[in-house]
Order: C-alpha cells, then structure tokens, then sequence
C-alpha cells in the first residue's frame, strides 16, 4: 500500500485496505457472524473482532513500511549496480520493452557474485519498484507528493509544447530512436524529435483510405506499423519515409483499435487488436507479410490495450476487467486477471517480463508484479493510457492532465498546460511524448 505523510495516513491506509482481499474476507466475516446473532448476543463481539483484527493488523504493518523501506534503500545504495539506463518504448500506451527502443543492458555475473544472484538482482531492477536509472535527468519528488493534489509538481524534467503539423485529433504515439511518431484522425501521421521540427508523414492512412489511424508502434532499428478504422494496416520505413499498404489482413476489415510491434529490422511480429476482443498475429520477413488467424484471449470484449515487451512476451487488457500475458508472441494468451478495478481499464504497459501496468478510467493505474495486482492511485480524472520504460512511467489523462510514477505507488501530476484531452503516450528510457485532440504534442525534456 502506498504510504503519506501526514495527518490523513490512516484515511489514505483505509482508502486503499477497502480495495485489498483482506478487507473483502474481514467484511464477509463480519457479515457472517452478525447473522448469528440472532442465536447468541456474544456473536457480535466475534463479528466485530473478525473485522477489526484484520484492519489493526494490516494498519500496523503498513506503519511500519517505511522504515523497512528506507532500510532496503540503505542496503540497495550500498551495493554496487552496473546497471545500463537502456528502456524501450511503449504505444497505446506503451511498454517498457517493446521493441522500438531494444533491450537494455543487463549485468553480468562476476567472480564476487554467482549467477543466480545476478539474476535475482536483474529482475529486482527490472522491475518497475527500482529506482530509476537516470538520476542526474529526474529530480527527487517532493516527500509529500500526492497525485490527488490539484497543483503539479514542478521537480523532474518539463514538459514542453510541440509545434504540431496537425490539428486532427491524435489517438496514440510512439517512440523508435530518435524520432516519436503519433497517429490520428483522417489517417494523419506526424513525426519529429524535437519541439519545432514535427512532419506530416501521411496525411490520410496507407493506400490513401482517409480511415482513422488509432495505433502506432515502432521496431528498434525497423519499421513503424499503424493500423486502425476499416482494416488499415500499414508499414513505414523510418529511413526514406516509405510506407507499405497492408490493410485489411486477410481480407477483414474490422476496426483496429490498437497495434504492438516487435522484433528486429525486417523480422518483425505484429499483433492487430480490434473491438470484437481478437489478436491477429502478423510475421513480417523481409518485405512479405503473412497473418494468422485471430484468437480471442478472453471473452469477446473490447480490447483496451496491447503490448509487446519484446517478439514473446506480450500483455493485453480489456473492458470487462480482464488482463492477459502472451509468452509465444502472441499466437496464445493466459489469463493474468481479473484486475479488479473499479473503472474500466484503458491501455496496458509492459514494465518486465512478468510484470506489467494497466490504466483505468477512474483515475487509477494497477500494477501487476506476476502475482498480485495493487492499484496506484495516479489522479481523479479519466486516465487514457499508460507508457513504461524501465526508468520511466507515465499516464495521461482526458482533462489534458500527465502523470510520472514518481516511486512504488506514487504517482505525480506534472506541469504539461493543455486543456486539449490527451489521447496516447509513449516512453523510450527517460523520454516521453503524450498527444491528443486538436493535433496538441507534449514531450518530456531536460530542465535548463
């Protein structure tokens, strides 16, 4: 559970117990016994006991985290790393590994250190509770930072405007080296590294079909893959700006609603998400492109997001609550949910090979450590996606608001002005982008 200082601790502690399986067990308890006391009086003491103890016991523990914490931090600073700030980039939402911005480096075994200790540390740091790489380039947060707070936080890297080519709406972004890339109405493609030298790229879909572009996603070193309204699916090369014309795979022409890529330059694997709760798997090899048939990794409902960490490993989430965890590429899913989220989850963020972030509507980002989902609270508005790097997280909002995972469960508001809602949002290591309606780009730079 996330802890704040201050005089609201156990209200924030009993806001975040109701949402814990404890609670639920304790309140079960404590409705069982109370309709027992219909035969004994002396039912009522254990009905309050058994809900009682749980929240005493839990609160006691959740007292004492930070000094638990603070002494992991100690030993964890004392350590030697050797770790690389190397991240990769999300789409529609974004991940930590897709394949736009490669794998980082990971430490190697030393005389001093047997592998399987090295490999124990590399999945701690990996993981989205480490502390972040790039230190020199994110200020520390204020101690009481709280992500409900209607003030954004000034510390860390701005966020600055980008001079957009557009004014369509823009649905989803992408990070692949030094270039982002963002799609949107009318089959609008933009792109640009900085803050005033954004490009239209296409300005109405592959094959000129004008269709809604609502995902984009890039390969490290290959190419940039958008797709969405009527089956549109094309292939950008990065290099001259050429695109490739792939729409309607197989014939289908059912509405994309997110795309993910990985794999190396001219050995790329794709999945197409549409509203129906289908993946399609596409193999690209050198300039042909095959698809396999769609399947459905839960029951039909609408896919929210999907990601690929890397060509295997890959989550998706949708609308009735359900997360899923592909470790084939996406030719199988199994089931890493029910999330249990009160809102309707929007995008999905791989953060390591069994861990994950999905963003809900109710202002809420759950974290998924390969077991347990804990919800982070972010802010209170509508969060519309979620990016994640190994050293980075960010969320979006649809009143304009962006949020950075600022530590484990603690999520900051930072000063991005708009008033545009925000669609989309990318991270490639310590960079990011968001982008929404009216064509307006916010990209996250260092501080002068």
């Amino acid at each position: 559970m996330t802890r704040h200082e201050g005089g609201d601790d156990f209200v924030t502690f009993y806001r975040q117990y109701t949402k814990t399986w404890v609670h639920a067990l304790a309140t079960v308890a404590l409705t069982a016994f109370g309709t027992l006391t219909t035969l004994h009086r002396l039912f009522a003491v254990v009905a309050i006991a058994a809900y009682l103890v749980p929240l005493v016991v839990q609160y006691l523990r959740y007292s004492a985290e930070p000094e638990a914490e603070a002494e992991a931090s100690d030993e964890t600073d004392a350590r030697p790393t050797g770790r690389g700030a190397g991240g990769a980039t999300g789409t529609n939402g974004g991940a930590e590994a897709k394949a736009t911005a490669g794998q980082s480096a990971t430490e190697q075994p030393t005389a001093e250190r047997p592998t399987a200790e090295v490999a124990r540390t590399t999945e701690t740091a990996s993981s989205d509770e480490s502390e972040p790489a790039d230190r020199a380039d994110r200020a520390e947060p204020a101690e009481s930072a709280d992500p409900e707070s209607p003030e954004p936080s000034t510390s860390g890297p701005e966020w600055t405007a980008v001079d957009s080519p557009t004014d369509e709406t823009l649905f989803d972004a992408a990070i692949a080296g030094g270039d982002a890339y963002a799609v949107g109405s009318g089959g609008v493609v933009v792109a640009g590294s900085g803050g005033d030298d954004w490009r239209v790229v296409l300005s109405d879909g592959p094959g000129a079909g004008g269709n809604a572009l609502r995902g984009v996603d890039a390969v490290t070193d290959g190419g940039v893959w958008v797709a969405g309204d009527g089956g549109a699916v094309g292939r950008i090369d990065p290099e001259t700006g050429r695109h490739v014309d792939y729409s309607a795979p197989d014939g289908d022409t059912s509405n994309v609603a997110a795309v993910a890529a990985a794999g190396e330059s001219g050995v790329e694997t794709v999945l197409l998400a549409d509203g129906s709760g289908r993946i399609r798997r596409g193999r690209y090899r050198e300039g042909e492109l095959s698809w396999d048939d769609p399947v459905k990794p839960g029951s039909g409902s609408s896919i929210a997001g999907v990601v690929l960490r890397d060509d295997e490993v890959g989550y998706v989430c949708d609308t009735n609550d359900g997360a899923y965890r592909t470790e084939d590429g996406g030719r199988t899913f199994e089931s890493v949910g029910p999330v249990g989220a009160d809102g309707t989850l929007a995008d999905a963020a791989a953060t390591g090979p069994r861990t994950c972030l999905v963003a809900a509507d109710d202002g809420v980002v759950h974290r998924n450590d390969g077991t347990t989902w804990t919800p982070e609270r972010a802010g209170e508005r509508t969060l519309t996606a979620v990016a994640a790097s190994e050293v980075l997280a960010v969320s979006c909002a649809d009143d304009g608001s962006v949020y950075e995972r600022v530590r484990a469960g603690e999520w900051d508001r930072r000063d991005a002005p708009t008033s545009a809602s925000m669609r989309g949002a990318a991270v490639e290591a310590s960079a990011a982008v968001v982008v929404g309606d009216g064509g307006v780009v916010r990209r996250r730079g260092s501080r002068t």
